[in-house]
């Protein structure tokens, strides 16, 4: 898993522990500075290895159970 990767990953197990909600693509391109088809891309990569799941077609992403429930 590439740098960009887990840090993506640690955002959005971090903001579905601060907030218990599910966090958009827009938000994490903002914090990155990248394009959001970008992260996107990465996103969808991380859903197709299990780490990340998606929530329905525009409510954003969350960590996968057995990853949040991880005490990393």
């Amino acid at each position: 898993m590439s740098l960009f990767e887990q840090w993506i990953c640690n955002e959005v197990t971090a903001s579905w522990r601060r907030t218990r909600q599910p966090v958009r693509t827009r938000v994490l391109a903002d914090l990155t500075g990248k394009h959001d088809r970008t992260v996107r891309y990465v996103l969808v990569r991380l859903e197709s290895r299990g780490v990340i799941e998606r929530r329905g077609q525009r409510g954003g992403w969350m960590p996968v159970r057995s990853v949040f429930g991880q005490g990393g």
